[in-house]
């Protein structure tokens, strides 16, 4: 990793990052002021079950619900789907303007024309997107903690720890094959429809998957079915085995993506 390159890539991308994570910790914040006056109404206790299950399980909120926690609040407003499409949307644009628009538009010459290898700049600006998820990630945690601190509401944070560490996992896989799509094909307006629609064919299968046992074995192929906040939350699930599952798919993504910038014939 070249150091100067690597500071002036998280320069050019901290608006963006710092954007994203300014608008959702207010989105967090917000929701957080709401909750202790929604679970003040009398007519609230009643509310989790006039829900179906699918429609439960479409939201990320655990089918045996029976309260309104502030798990399974969180769940439903931010962390089921919400923070999923997020988490790609910004996946998808910070690496494919690593890469593919780097590439495309010719500002890939620049670091090219320095004494430094391929090798060392790829994997510069993986380091730079690995740096704005942890910083995502991280404002969304931190978020959370300092919304229910001030609001005085009452949360594990390490089960919150341990949600963003898998969510951060998650936010690499996407990631990661957008690096990789970017890369291969050097072209912006080509790699990022590509990504998209796999993208969205991916959460089609995992809600899908929740609303019905008949579609269930479809979040086998789906890295979003590996994303179970609530579950994490509730203490009902450890991720490590959905951590390492994530981290072992974005690494493969991520070495074959550095693989084909190496060898690849960049007519820059």
């Amino acid at each position: 990793m070249n150091d100067a390159l690597y500071w002036s890539m998280l320069k050019y991308e901290g608006k963006k990052v710092i954007g994203y994570s300014l608008g959702l910790m207010l989105y967090e914040w917000l929701i957080t002021w709401v909750y202790p006056i929604l679970i003040e109404s009398p007519v609230i206790e009643d509310l989790p079950n006039s829900f179906p299950t699918p429609v439960k399980r479409a939201f990320g909120v655990s089918a045996e619900e029976t309260d309104i926690s502030y798990e399974s609040y969180i769940s439903a407003q931010l962390l089921g789907r919400f923070w999923t499409l997020l988490i790609s949307v910004y996946g998808i644009s910070a690496s494919n303007a690593l890469t593919a628009h780097m590439l495309e538009q010719g500002f890939m010459a620049y670091p090219l024309s320095a004494p430094v290898s391929r090798s060392e700049i790829i994997n510069t600006q993986i380091g730079v997107l690995l740096t704005e998820l942890m910083m995502l990630t991280g404002a969304t945690v931190g978020g959370i903690y300092s919304a229910a601190a001030f609001f005085k509401v009452t949360i594990d944070r390490w089960g919150f720890f341990r949600m963003g560490i898998l969510g951060f996992c998650l936010s690499t896989v996407i990631s990661g094959y957008s690096m990789l799509f970017g890369v291969s094909l050097n072209s912006e307006e080509e790699s990022v429809p590509l990504v998209s629609a796999l993208t969205v064919i991916f959460y089609g299968l995992d809600v899908m998957s929740s609303l019905s046992e008949r579609f269930a074995g479809l979040q086998n192929v789906t890295p979003f079915a590996l994303f179970r906040p609530q579950e994490v939350l509730r203490g009902k699930l450890l991720p490590a085995k959905e951590c390492l599952i994530l981290s072992c798919i974005s690494g493969t993504c991520l070495f074959l993506s550095g693989f084909v910038f190496r060898r690849k014939n960049l007519a820059i």
